[in-house]
């Protein structure tokens, strides 16, 4: 028997998305397609009918939750700890820029190195443990029903791998815009993936 479901999305394309750039914890609103994709996840979502609805505080996490909360008649709890890796300095710099100027980062970015820290920004490590321990609180918090949790790609990377148990180096879950993972809670301690990154809801919206 089903106990508990978890479903974790990705915010939708945001502008920084669109430009190829770091944003972490910067404002960075959904664009006209994010927009789109978040009133298709909601469409999607709101016959699970969500128990609890929970988001990161930054803009276009909250604006993608904003439709399935209208939709199933759950208010959204922001909390700060479901935000995207904060990148520091490195907020609204071009993939391609950082790539050029200052290599040994990037190469740091791309090896997913858990010590590496951004000036003013904060290492994988410290992201995964703060992204850890908020949704081992929700998850405390609600034992049955379903949980929906609106976030960001790198911090939800860091979830799968944290409840999954994944201890694999180099082992990168990625979520696409608006991308959801189901994972189920059964009898007996048994927790089933019945999806990672399933975008099928917006089949539709790809060719637009």
């Amino acid at each position: 028997m089903l106990t508990r479901t978890l479903l974790m999305v990705r915010h939708g394309e945001s502008e920084g998305n669109a430009a190829r750039m770091f944003t972490g914890h910067g404002a960075s609103p959904l664009t006209a397609l994010g927009a789109r994709q978040a009133e298709a996840v909601a469409g999607a979502l709101v016959g699970v009918a969500p128990t609890a609805i929970y988001s990161s505080d930054l803009p276009r996490a909250l604006a993608t939750a904003a439709p399935l909360a209208a939709r199933a008649g759950v208010a959204v709890h922001a909390d700060h700890r479901l935000r995207e890796r904060d990148m520091g300095a490195f907020v609204g710099v071009p993939f391609k820029v950082l790539e050029a100027e200052q290599p040994e980062a990037w190469r740091a970015l791309l090896a997913r190195d858990l010590e590496f820290t951004p000036p003013e920004g904060e290492s994988h490590r410290q992201c995964a443990a703060r992204m850890s321990a908020a949704l081992d609180e929700i998850l405390a918090r609600h034992a049955t029903g379903t949980v929906v949790v609106f976030s960001h790609g790198v911090v939800m990377h860091h979830a799968l791998r944290h409840l999954l148990g994944a201890s694999t180096p180099g082992l990168i879950l990625a979520t696409d815009n608006c991308g959801v993972h189901r994972l189920e809670w059964r009898e007996f301690g048994v927790l089933r993936v019945a999806a990672l990154n399933d975008t099928s809801h917006l089949d539709g919206l790809r060719s637009s």
